[in-house]
């Protein structure tokens, strides 16, 4: 039986990281599916032998990411891929076989942010080596997954710049469709079940001397904290309501990372140090990752989801994936706005978008959410947003794909997309130009 092998540089664990959850969805979406006759494997960076189990529940198998298992991986006839791992594995590249692109994280941005603190050459060569690596899988994909919106823009623009938007390509499908697939991130159709015993309120050890009461607003940051997030922003809105008397209690989801590579980022320690600096442990808890098994029972004990990051490149492009958990739980969002995700589940009037680091305005939005009736109101937007943001939804695209999978026609034909030499090319175009009669016709092919 021919094989699709799906590779994750993440934990398969009891905590789980956006990058796993894609590819686990991924695999129970591609072994489930009865028009794909393809054995399914999912291989990552370490696995828990129980919750591999648990999550594959025997529709595929699960492995660890190794030199060994990723070159018989290259043997397969799917292969799909995220960040670094064709420039780690160097035999997925030189495979025959489908690559599939999951760019749904445009990682390469995130690391501008992500490398400030480091050294001068040490920052260069890590920047260097995202976009070395985000390089490689537009060079070799056969297929390329982004989210939609925006980012179809980018990659676009930057699979054009690769060469691979050409004329093979485009005589295959004009619209890229054929190279292109939008698959965003997405929820389980299953609704979040709630704790068999409370998870957050009532007297809990790191919640707060007095733990939480049932009264209490529980603001909810879900997910890590990362260098282009703005935690400062919703921690001193929440200190402002609890400075008017409101019963508003912070929690952060995930001040510690599961991929013992990332841990507990100098974003998350600076968190912590301006909570404790102005002395508001009572209102403000930092737990270390929620188990993912967990998750929906944290939420529903919640009553507005928050986030909040800064104004640059990043958000532009990215899809905040731990938005989703609002809707999912049929809870309100405030969060900074900017990406396109934001901007739908405000327009569905199941949250409310704030500007960067507008302090006043995210305390503002919070307090018009401490009525029940208002958040009530947004709880059912929520999760009617919710329906069309499912697995099934998602994924739906790259199931009918790989049902019939084919390479990419430039990749097929061998052809050199691009001379080596930028005078050659430039003097490539002039010929072209002046032959269609571009030439000194408005903005000239050649200017």
């Amino acid at each position: 039986m021919s094989i699709i092998a799906i590779l994750t540089g993440e934990v398969i664990g009891e905590r789980l990281a956006g990058p796993a959850i894609r590819a686990i969805a991924i695999a129970r979406a591609l072994a489930n599916d009865p028009g794909i006759q393809h054995e399914v494997i999912l291989l990552a960076a370490s696995v828990d032998d129980g919750v591999a189990e648990q999550v594959s529940n025997g529709a595929f198998r699960v492995d660890v990411l190794s030199d060994e298992t990723a070159k018989a991986a290259s043997q397969c006839e799917i292969i799909i891929v995220q960040g670094d791992l064709l420039d780690r594995y160097p035999a997925l590249a030189a495979s025959d076989a489908c690559v599939i692109a999951d760019l749904y994280d445009p990682y390469h941005l995130e690391v501008l942010e992500q490398s400030a603190s480091l050294a001068p050459e040490r920052r260069r060569a890590t920047i260097a080596a995202s976009v070395s690596a985000i390089g490689s899988l537009l060079a070799r994909g056969d297929l390329f997954l982004d989210v939609g919106g925006r980012q179809r823009d980018l990659w676009t623009g930057a699979l054009a710049s690769a060469g691979r938007v050409n004329e093979f390509t485009y005589a295959d499908s004009p619209d890229l469709s054929r190279l292109m697939l939008t698959v965003p991130f997405g929820l389980n159709a299953e609704a979040p079940e709630p704790a068999t015993s409370e998870v957050l309120r009532g007297a809990r050890e790191g919640l707060g001397n007095k733990g939480l009461s049932s009264n209490d607003i529980i603001l909810w940051w879900g997910g890590g904290i990362y260098p282009w997030f703005d935690p400062e922003t919703v921690i001193s809105a929440t200190a402002s309501l609890a400075a008017e008397g409101h019963p508003v209690h912070l929690v952060f989801a995930g001040s510690r990372h599961p991929n013992p590579d990332v841990g507990e980022t100098p974003a998350a320690r600076a968190a912590r140090d301006f909570v404790n600096e102005n002395a508001l442990n009572e209102i403000v808890t930092f737990l270390d990752w929620v188990p993912f098994a967990d998750l929906g029972g944290y939420l529903l004990e919640a009553d507005v989801m928050v986030s909040a990051h800064r104004d640059h490149v990043e958000t532009r492009y990215s899809y905040r994936t731990r938005l989703l958990d609002g809707l999912w739980a049929g809870r309100p969002t405030v969060a900074t706005g900017g990406d396109d995700l934001m901007s739908s589940i405000a327009a569905a009037g199941a949250g409310i978008a704030i500007a960067p680091g507008d302090v006043d305005g995210f305390a503002n939005a919070l307090r018009v959410l401490l009525d029940e009736s208002t958040r009530e109101r947004f709880s059912s937007c929520a999760l009617a947003q919710a329906k069309g943001h499912t697995w099934e939804v998602a994924l739906a695209p790259l199931v009918e794909w790989c049902r019939n999978e084919r390479r990419a026609p430039d990749l097929v034909s061998g052809v050199m997309l691009a001379p080596k030499n930028p005078s050659a090319l430039r003097r490539s175009i002039g010929s072209a130009a002046r032959r269609m009669g571009l030439r000194n016709k408005g903005n000239s092919a050649t200017r």
